[in-house]
């Protein structure tokens, strides 16, 4: 009997041994399998929030910046942004083989999420390097060349605008010829507008994929209507100037002509040769003149149909000084004839050459 519970208590302490080892074992194993979870959520967390990282650095490539310095700098951000997730995912490569060691399956899955997150991270980290070279060498240059042309333009304009929303002075022809030259240089830096035009459409089309551009092809539009009115109108007012010119220099040669054939007789009257002349030879002499001042009919009348052909407004022709040099021509020829008339009827007749030079002499002030 004594054998008997001997061996009895020896059973029990072996199977209450056996039992407590076996709830050890189980505990343990629950606690390696919670830790394994808890490992596994971690990864899988900080891969999706990478994942998560990357998916928005990707939409925020597809963003277009209002210039070009804030697209460099948002571009920018996201290279850090993009660094950043790939020094992560090194991280948390690490961290994967060192928990390998505990559980090789688990690894192996988290390793190929790993491997595979890895390459979209190259793969976006290479797209938002190209948008940065993108930007820094040929976006650079086409904005800087599309500014460059729009202020050409713009300066161009202003001046046009200058020049063609003045008045024209309507004077000598060597004045209209000033502003002749003014018209044809203004139109001569313009030959390249429409070319230049072009070209901002060009760069808006290259630039669209990394800037806000919506609005540019209106200030494309804008600037070639405003052009195009401008030289239209610097056109006009060129041909206008230089029909003028071309009447105003007729104008003035017959008007010139006129003065030197009426300075010529007025000198020749006042000579004191032609009154040492004896009376017939005064006469003679005063009648050729009257032959040579017929002349005068054909001059102004030369001179009235140039100024009537003058292509200039009607209110500025009487007050031009070409004009009214004209007029007092006329006047002065007209007399210069009438005078000379009347000193030779009077040589005509026969009387005492003081008589004739006292006669002379009140005909000269009254010319005057």
């Amino acid at each position: 009997m004594c054998v008997f519970l001997g061996c009895l208590r020896l059973s029990l302490a072996t199977f209450s041994t056996y039992t407590f080892s076996a709830t050890i074992s189980k505990s343990q194993k629950e606690r390696e399998v919670q830790q394994t979870r808890d490992v596994k959520e971690d990864f899988s967390s900080r891969l999706q929030d990478i994942e998560a990282k990357l998916k928005t650095i990707a939409l925020k490539l597809e963003d277009k910046g209002a210039d070009l310095e804030e697209a460099k700098e948002d571009t920018k951000a996201l290279c850090e942004e993009c660094e950043s997730c790939g020094c992560s995912l090194a991280e948390l490569g690490v961290a994967v083989q060192e928990f390998g060691e505990q559980n090789p399956l688990l690894c192996k899955q988290l390793g190929d999420a790993v491997a595979k997150l890895t390459e979209v991270q190259h793969h976006t980290s290479q797209q938002v390097q190209d948008r940065a070279n993108r930007l820094k060498k040929q976006a650079e240059r086409q904005v800087e060349e599309y500014q460059g042309m729009k202020a050409f333009i713009l300066g161009w304009t202003k001046k046009a605008e200058a020049l063609v929303t003045g008045n024209i002075i309507w004077s000598s022809a060597s004045q209209l010829q000033e502003q002749i030259r003014a018209h044809q240089a203004l139109l001569r830096e313009c030959r390249g507008l429409h070319g230049d035009l072009e070209a901002m459409g060009e760069r808006e089309v290259q630039l669209a994929d990394v800037l806000q551009t919506e609005g540019w092809s209106q200030r494309v539009k804008h600037l070639s209507r405003c052009t195009e009115e401008l030289q239209q109108t610097a056109k006009t007012r060129l041909q206008s100037l230089q029909d003028a010119a071309k009447d105003m220099l007729r104008l003035e040669a017959e008007v010139k002509s006129l003065h030197a054939a009426v300075d010529q007789i007025q000198v020749t009257l006042a000579s004191p040769e032609l009154n040492k002349l004896s009376l017939r030879e005064q006469l003679t002499q005063r009648q050729r003149l009257l032959v040579e001042m017929e002349g005068f009919k054909q001059q102004v009348a030369a001179v009235q149909q140039c100024q009537s052909a003058l292509r200039l407004p009607e209110e500025v022709v009487a007050s031009l000084p070409i004009c009214r040099t004209a007029q007092t021509l006329q006047q002065e020829a007209s007399q210069l004839q009438h005078t000379t008339i009347q000193q030779c009827n009077i040589l005509q007749v026969k009387g005492s050459p003081n008589i004739i030079k006292a006669v002379d002499q009140l005909l000269d002030i009254k010319s005057q």
